[in-house]
């Protein structure tokens, strides 16, 4: 055997049956064994591409998927995937091909040793949980058991292996008794430390739960903000029975939504930047605001900070305690524990209890949704002219009841989606980049949304913009012959910051008027089978073609330049003050 087989060898332990890459020299003897082993190899058109294919099944999975890049530009070009990963918690083992130990930079005055040397430890600290550079054989299989593991405890994560290339290829001699031989037993991983702080699932402390019944039972206008915390683990079915007994309403991160099925009366949408309204004006004149697995960013709150739910308290549920020893909102009442524990005792302490009758705050909501309703009615341009807003809402008639992967590209169609399409986790799941906000993140998810679960319907809703940034998985998808359903929302913008340009400056440059080529040739030159849309009256009809067909399309829809994000939660203003609304 070699380093290599022994690095399967673990991998095959753990249960991996496919590796998502991109190849090069310095990882393949990684490559040929895992071959030889009958490990299924998904080959992406670019490393970004195979980190998040990946990222999306470790998002549906639940469990770490292993990424496989080699040594140079597959560890530049795979980094932002990796950063995607850790700022919204997804479990990734990368493993990365590296040049010879003899070959390594480490502390000469260099700028590089080794013929496509970089120092990927150092490149990756601040975006992975843990780095090791493995120098001998002796403990790849510990060091590749250990990142596994990390990657997928507590907080979710990625974890980066680097692998030298002599590593790889050095002969090991098996034995029953040690495994490897005692020739390379001195030797050691480097663990270049662990960026995330130790989070079990910790079990929920019972009198703090007792103080947030208490402060429920005194409440007269509460709400739940549901973060990827609740979904991450797998609570949302003891939310929903908490929700439904005692009818409180329930606001979601972005990354959030679904936790409670959108189409629910007791359900707000999402809240912040470009939320909804009606949740902005529940959370802002909320007396009680319970967050369950949300870090409350700038993106959900605003930067009024200090005025965040002005009157009310704040209740603080997570499992990571860093999120509240960083935050900049006040937090009354800190339960440090996991979500799903948490909510189980909670509903089991809430039985038999005598809550306040909610009525009149829930009708006040409903007040609220009638007067801040989501429209898109015809302001600016030509009434001929295709609202985003309304293909979305068509996506989401038609493929209601079916089990559906929603993954989009990041920009305006993605704050669209989060609005106008229905979400019910498990059935009706979001994919979209969060915390990082990468365009070109949609057609490589898409790709491993449809691997990991090939029954599902999955729809990449993607923007003109963000669909360059990987246009080039298309091939992927029709070597695959993956039955992906891709929805261009072109209005010939990268809109959200030409918007954002417009607001502060009356001008887009780069980023307004923008040329686009034909993206449905582009698409049949791939191989795929494609529709363009320019009315209306078609994106209905269309729609309805494209998810009946039963392999790939590319839907191109030219939709109205004009349309901007509205509302929308700008500088200066609290939650309930979104503009143009509430100026």
């Amino acid at each position: 055997m070699n380093g290599a087989d022994l690095i399967v060898d673990a991998l095959v332990a753990r249960g991996i049956k496919r590796l998502y890459l991109f190849p090069g020299g310095t990882i393949a003897p990684v490559l040929h064994s895992a071959k030889q082993r009958s490990i299924d190899l998904f080959c992406a058109r670019h490393e970004q591409g195979a980190a998040y294919a990946a990222l999306a099944a470790a998002r549906l999975s639940g469990q770490p998927q292993v990424v496989v890049v080699t040594s140079g530009p597959g560890v530049t070009n795979v980094i932002t995937s990796i950063a995607d990963a850790y700022y919204d918690s997804t479990p990734l083992l990368l493993l990365t091909g590296q040049v010879g130990t003899t070959d390594l930079c480490r502390d000469l005055p260099l700028r590089q040793r080794g013929f496509q040397e970089v120092d990927t430890v150092a490149l990756l600290r601040s975006v992975t949980k843990a780095q090791f550079l493995v120098e001998e054989t002796s403990t790849l299989r510990q060091t590749v058991a250990q990142a596994y593991t990390l990657a997928g405890s507590g907080r979710p994560g990625p974890v980066v292996v680097d692998l030298p290339m002599d590593v790889q290829r050095a002969q090991v001699i098996l034995n029953t008794d040690a495994g490897v031989s005692n020739q390379h037993v001195s030797c050691y991983s480097n663990h270049y430390g662990n960026r995330f702080p130790s989070t079990t699932l910790m079990q929920p402390d019972s009198t703090q739960l007792k103080q947030l019944v208490s402060w429920l039972m005194t409440a007269q206008r509460p709400v739940i903000i549901a973060g990827q915390g609740v979904l991450l683990s797998l609570a949302h079915t003891e939310l929903r029975r908490i929700v439904r007994q005692h009818e409180i309403p329930v606001s979601h991160s972005l990354l959030g939504l679904g936790a409670m099925p959108t189409e629910s009366g007791l359900s707000l949408g999402f809240h912040g930047h470009t939320g909804n309204q009606v949740a902005g004006k529940a959370i802002q004149q909320a007396d009680l605001v319970i967050a369950v697995g949300s870090r409350l960013d700038v993106r959900q709150t605003g930067n009024c900070y200090d005025d965040f739910v002005p009157d009310g308290k704040i209740v603080r549920l997570d499992l990571d305690a860093a999120e509240i020893e960083g935050s900049r909102i006040r937090t009354d009442l800190f339960i440090n524990a996991d979500a799903k524990a948490s909510l189980t005792i909670l509903h089991s302490q809430l039985q038999n209890q005598c809550l306040p009758d909610w009525s009149d705050w829930r009708e006040q909501i409903n007040q609220w949704r009638r007067d801040y309703k989501l429209s898109y009615e015809q302001r600016y341009a030509k009434k001929s002219a295709i609202k985003p807003q309304y293909v979305v809402e068509c996506l989401s008639t038609i493929s209601h009841g079916r089990n559906v992967v929603c993954v989009t590209g990041v920009g305006s169609h993605q704050h669209w989606v989060a609005r106008h399409f229905d979400f019910d986790f498990p059935k009706r799941r979001l994919l979209t980049s969060g915390g990082h906000g990468a365009m070109g993140y949609d057609l490589p998810s898409a790709i491993g949304a449809q691997i990991y679960d090939p029954s599902a319907l999955v729809l990449c809703i993607v923007g003109d913009g963000s669909l360059q940034l990987n246009i080039q998985e298309l091939a992927s998808v029709v070597e695959y012959q993956l039955p992906i359903k891709i929805i261009v929302i072109d209005n010939h913008r990268l809109g959200i910051v030409s918007q954002f340009q417009q607001l502060n400056w009356q001008d887009d440059p780069t980023t307004g008027c923008k040329w686009n080529p034909d993206f449905a040739s582009i698409a049949k030159a791939y191989g795929l089978a494609v529709l363009s849309i320019t009315q209306s009256s078609e994106v209905k009809s269309g729609l309805r073609q494209a998810l009946a067909h039963n392999g790939p399309v590319l839907v191109h829809c030219i939709v109205d330049e004009t349309e901007d994000i509205v509302p929308m939660l700008l500088s200066g203003q609290t939650l309930d003050c979104m503009w143009p609304y509430d100026k």
